[in-house]
């Protein structure tokens, strides 16, 4: 399969339903809900069916494309799904993954806002095309291709009171201009569009018709319109989120979740609303171990989003995706904003909010002449006149923004795709892992008397309870172990159905001092019963972890 490109609905489906078609035992394709547009919401479970069902086993969360330009995110969910069924079976750790873990994909939560994004005529929203927060269009500048090039550029007007003037660098681009600056040639820079209600006199810049923000809307720290924007009229409100907010509050054996959306090439992590003293102290550490690992993989840093990604100092963002399945559920879960243009452009170690407010118009032009050399189809549209049907004479030009800023130009997506790929499966590899450390069957005496004695271990990184949070939630419950006795055979000591608690995994461990070392056996458990049947009864013995998968095994009596 070629990645250096973006997938409308229907090639989505298309791949969906081959691998579908071609993989039996390893894909199932099912419809997580329908969109506003009742488009279907694809979900991919990948998983070696004959190795158990995929809520027998743990599993890892991954969406993308929440937001409607941020289409990067369904090629990289693809390619995910793509790696991992073409290694089945000749890769050891994709086969490995597949036995052993199951793979929950959204590749495409938003189909209605991706399909204006993607389409000949584009309109770009923030997430869905539901009319929110009023029914009617506000009076205003709302964007539009108003030329019908396929393209949503922008605009400029000569207007001396202006704040913008032609860059002294380069005629292309539009530089600031200073406080104390006059007697200039300035422009007022607006978005290519349309004007609703204009009276030939004010400008002004609309709310968006389609004003919803899927990832204001989850059930966790929501705020109303008035304080959070996009929020939707009630958690869970649009039928996007209802739909992935009912599944995973359905499914236990979620450990870790990745959303997927651009731009900035950063891995956020929890929390949006409050500062990291707040979190469970033995969390933030396995967050920051992962984050690690993110980083030497994907090369971008990881961050509170308190901390590092506020859009402004005394705002917090709100109803949040990966505050949401962590808080209320103990799930480890990451927000991957993928590509840095900026960052290709050689522009390092930069505050990622505060640089898009202020940065030395040198940057500028170094974004400019990297894309001229690398990506010479992306680059920056020379300023040329249009007649606009409200405003007169104007100027478009600028960036093509869909694919330079927000989405990498075609040939480096595939570099995106590879190296978030490598962060997933790291990830798949770390959660919570059942195994049977020993089963053992003594006989007691020539009556037909037997010890069973079984010992589990979790052999993952992450324990059974996932974090500390999830523990504090009661989202997991601890480990099971059921006795399935056939007829005739009885139990003499010990209960059929044996509550072992939760196992610990190494992310409890994680000092690399070997001076005061000990790991001690806390992943691990045991039980035993006095069992009285005759030789050759079959006794089977079921182990269930919520989040560490369910084990079954057969003792025959001898």
């Amino acid at each position: 399969m070629d990645f250096n490109r973006y997938f409308t609905n229907d090639e989505v489906e298309s791949v969906l339903n081959g691998w579908a078609q071609n993989h039996q035992r390893l894909v199932k394709v099912t419809e997580l809900g329908k969109s506003h547009e009742n488009r279907s919401i694809h979900l991919l479970t990948l998983t070696n069916e004959d190795t158990g069902s995929d809520e027998d086993k743990p599993a890892i969360w991954i969406d993308s494309n929440i937001h409607a330009t941020e289409i990067a995110g369904t090629t990289v969910a693809l390619h995910i799904a793509h790696t991992l069924l073409a290694g089945y079976g000749s890769d050891s750790r994709c086969t490995r993954l597949l036995d052993t873990v199951a793979f929950y994909i959204v590749p495409r939560l938003n189909p209605d806002g991706a399909a204006l994004a993607l389409s000949d005529s584009p309109k770009y929203v923030r997430s869905g095309t539901r009319p929110y927060p009023f029914s009617e269009p506000l009076a205003g500048l709302h964007e539009e291709d108003i030329d019908g090039d396929g393209r949503i550029l922008q605009m400029r007007i000569p207007d001396p009171h202006g704040d913008w003037k032609v860059s002294t660098l380069d005629g292309r681009l539009m530089e600031k201009r200073g406080p104390d600056e006059h007697g200039g040639t300035y422009y007022r820079l607006l978005p290519e569009g349309r004007l609703e209600e204009f009276d030939g006199v004010e400008i002004k810049v609309a709310k968006p018709f389609q004003g919803l923000d899927f990832n204001r809307n989850f059930p966790f720290a929501w705020e109303p319109e008035s304080t959070q924007a996009g929020a939707g009229p009630f958690p869970a409100s649009e039928k996007e989120i209802r739909a992935a907010v009912d599944f995973i509050s359905r499914h236990r054996n979620i450990n870790v979740a990745v959303t997927y959306h651009t731009q900035s090439g950063v891995i956020l992590r929890p929390y949006s609303t409050q500062p990291d003293e707040k979190m469970e102290t033995s969390d933030l550490w396995v967050f920051e171990l992962m984050g690690e690992r993110g980083k030497e993989l994907t090369g971008y840093p990881c961050l509170s989003v308190y901390h590092g990604f506020r859009y402004h100092p005394k705002e917090v963002t709100t109803g949040g995706f990966d505050d949401w399945v962590y808080d209320h559920f103990g799930i480890f879960s990451f927000t991957i904003e993928l590509w840095d243009l900026p960052g290709r452009a050689g522009i390092k170690d930069r505050d990622f909010i505060e640089w898009m407010r202020k940065h030395p118009h040198e940057d500028d032009l170094k974004i400019l002449r990297w894309l001229e050399e690398n990506a010479a189809e992306a680059a920056l549209v020379d300023w040329y006149p249009f007649e606009h049907p409200q405003l007169g004479p104007v100027e478009i030009g600028g960036y093509n923004r869909i694919f330079t800023w927000r989405n990498p130009p075609h040939s480096f997506m595939g570099e995106e795709t590879e190296k978030n790929t490598a962060f997933a499966l790291s990830l798949a590899d770390m959660l919570p892992s059942m195994t049977i450390h020993r089963l053992t069957l003594e006989r007691l005496t020539n009556e037909g008397d037997y010890r069973l004695r079984l010992i589990v271990e979790n052999g993952g990184f992450l324990p059974t309870y996932t974090s500390a949070q999830g523990r504090k939630r009661e989202a997991a419950r601890p480990v099971r172990v059921e006795l399935d006795l056939p007829e005739g055979v009885r139990l003499a000591s010990g209960k059929a159905k044996t509550e072992l608690g939760h196992l610990a995994g190494r992310s409890g461990k994680l000092s690399v001092s070997t001076m005061y070392a000990a790991s001690p056996t806390d992943n691990r458990a045991w039980t035993e019963w006095v069992l009285r049947g005759p030789p050759g009864a079959e006794v089977g013995v079921e182990v269930r972890s919520d989040r560490g998968g369910t084990l079954h095994e057969r003792a025959v009596l001898h």
